[in-house]
């Protein structure tokens, strides 16, 4: 069973682009062309997984949107 996530891109963002390319129903860019959540919860699938492992500065974090506990990092 799938969990509820609740996602987010922190400032440190880069604008690389790894974590639109996985999860491109989840990650979007902003006018700045760093990386935002569209909508929360979201689904935890594993291109979303992906997503967080692709990001190399690390600025996306996670959490059970039930149980508040943290998923990633």
């Amino acid at each position: 069973m799938s969990r509820s996530l609740e996602v987010e891109v922190g400032p440190t963002c880069i604008s690389s682009g790894y974590c639109r390319n996985f999860a491109p129903a989840v990650f979007e860019a902003g006018a700045d062309r760093k990386s935002f959540v569209k909508t929360n919860p979201v689904t935890e699938t594993p291109a979303l997984l992906e997503a967080f492992e692709s990001c190399p500065v690390e600025a996306i974090t996670a959490r059970d949107a039930d149980s508040g506990a943290e998923v990633f990092p």
